[in-house]
Parts: structure tokens; sequence; C-alpha cells
């Protein structure tokens, strides 16, 4: 009865060994089949909810992503706290400060621009000061009157960690030389105002639960969650590429070191050197890059496509999307 045993159990080893590879290959088979992406965490709703699950359906693909603010995402990759397939950024100069070069493993190599969008003030339209916010979006009362009225809750991102953080910063510095109005940075106090600034996806459920009154945010943020909201003039929206050497004039550098400096906002696509899986990264690149009408129903501006960085590093069959060199 032992020998018997002792059999059937050497049998059954045998059957898994023999059986193994094709676990395997099943397994690999199904990893092979997700594209993991961070992204910018504005693109959350947009990325989660629209083309994450549209890039699926189309390509057969798993999505699967993850939002973090530009700046700490491109950090993490370059600490190799992350490895994604695709990083999407709301900055060119993130992929190019902390992810380019020997001096930072040369982890990114090149980028398209994706999209661009543009700073909007969006409002709760709950709020007990909603018809003052709803007299600035008609142009009747000028919108930072309405921030200076007293009892207003305003929240705005972390510059640290996010560029629509230090673009905010850029936004009221610019409405100071747009109105002549030198006053109106001091409306926004420290650039870390721990009162005002807090993560995107939390300053987000913030205006949205009523905790605040208003925000800045993009505006492909706010069309995505239907807030009502307040245009800003194109001198100060950042939304303009004709007015680029205006924007240039305001600068930051944040308490990391990284100098950063007004300019169009600018969404990027690239696929890091972390990637695991090239076939599902190409495959979500030439998705996106493709997707210009769906890119406007999210209140995106569309671009043509220019490449930073080494264009030849580009895998050929997205080399066709490229219309030019990115100039910042």
């Amino acid at each position: 009865m032992n020998r018997i045993c002792l059999s059937m159990r050497y049998g059954a080893i045998l059957v898994s060994l023999l059986l193994a590879p094709m676990y395997l290959s099943c397994a690999d088979r199904s990893q092979n089949r997700t594209v993991s992406v961070l992204y910018a965490g504005s693109l959350a709703t947009v990325m989660e909810n629209g083309l994450g699950p549209a890039f699926a359906k189309a390509t057969g693909y798993e999505y699967q992503g993850e939002a973090q603010g530009s700046l700490a995402a491109a950090r993490m990759i370059r600490d190799r706290l992350r490895s994604p397939d695709v990083f999407i950024s709301a900055d060119p100069s993130v992929n190019e400060s902390v992810l380019m070069g020997s001096k930072n493993g040369d982890l990114v190599t090149w980028f398209m621009t994706l999209a661009s969008s543009q700073l909007v003030l969006a409002y709760n339209p709950n709020s007990k000061f909603a018809a003052k916010f709803q007299e600035a979006a008609a142009g009747t009362i000028p919108w930072y009157e309405v921030l200076k009225t007293p009892g207003v809750r305003f929240g705005r991102g972390d510059p640290r960690t996010d560029p629509k953080g230090y673009r905010t910063l850029f936004l009221f510095n610019l409405a100071g030389k747009h109105y002549n109005l030198p006053e109106l940075p001091g409306l926004i106090g420290d650039p870390l105002n721990p009162d005002q600034v807090f993560p995107e996806i939390v300053l987000l459920a913030r205006v949205q639960s009523g905790q605040f009154d208003a925000g800045i945010f993009y505006k492909h943020e706010v069309v995505a969650h239907k807030l009502p909201f307040v245009s800003f003039p194109p001198e100060i929206s950042l939304g303009d590429p004709k007015l680029s050497a205006f924007y240039a004039q305001a600068t930051y550098t944040t308490p990391s070191g990284e100098h950063v400096r007004g300019a169009p906002i600018l969404f990027t696509i690239t696929i890091p050197n972390t990637v695991r899986n090239k076939a599902a990264a190409e495959a979500l690149v030439r998705f996106l890059l493709s997707s210009n009408d769906q890119l406007k129903e999210f209140g995106f501006g569309t671009v043509d496509h220019r490449v930073g960085g080494d264009a030849m590093q580009i895998p050929t069959e997205l080399r066709s999307f490229s219309s030019g060199k990115y100039e910042p």
C-alpha cells in the first residue's frame, strides 16, 4: 500500500511539473493583456470612466490606471516606487526635469504632446455664494472680487506635487500684471498655504461636497464632473499658445528644487523604460493619440502631437503620429 501511495505521489508531482509551463504560459498571457498607466490626477474621471474603458473595449486589452500628481508620479517612477507601462503627465517639463537625461537614469527618452487644457474657477452650485460666482461667470463682476468676499472658502492644488498647483500660482501672478492689480497674488497667501492647498482629488471632493465654495481646476475636470465654472481671460488661463511669452514671466521653484516657468497647459504621453508590456503600451498610446473627438467631449483642446526628447526612440508604429519637434 505504501508503494502504491508513493507511486501516486510521484505521479501527481510529475503531472504538476508537466502542466506548470502551461499554467505559467496562461498567467503570462493574462498579464500581457494588461497595460498599467500612471497618470496626472486631474485625469482620474476621464481615464477611469471614459478613455480607459473605451480602450479596453476597442482593443481587448485590460486597463489598469493610477492617479497621482504629475510631479509626485514622476518621482515615484524615478525612485522605482512605480513601474508603469505608460505615463501621462500634465506638464512636459515634468518629463524633462524628473525623468529624462542621464541624471535621471534616462527613464524617459521621448514624449508626445497629447492634449491642451486651461484653468477655470469652479464652484459648488449650492454654495451660499453661488449667485456671486454666477455673476462673475456672466462677466458682471470680477472673479477676484468674489474671492475677496468674507467667508468664501477657496482651495487649490499643491505646487510641490501637482502642476496645477504651481500653475495656480502663475495664474494669480499673471492676473496681477494683466489687471494692473499687484495685490492680487496676495489672495492666496503663502504658496503652501495649508488653508487652501490640497491634493487634486481631495480638492475636487471638497468643492463637490460643499466644504469649499470654489477652487482652481482644469476645464476638463469640471466638464467631467459637471461643475459650474468661471472662465478666465486667455492672458491668465494658460490656455493660449500665442501668449507663451507672457506666461513665461511667472516662475516657481518647488521645495525639491524643480524650477518651473509659466507655459501653455499641455498633457503629454510616453512609454517609460519601466515598461513591462510594450505591445499593450503601444496600443494604448496609439489609441489615445487617435482620440481627439473623445478628448474634445471631455473639455480638452486638441493639439499637434509634437515630440520632446529623442524622436528615434519612439516605437516605429507610433512615429506617424508625430507632427514635429516640441519646443517649450
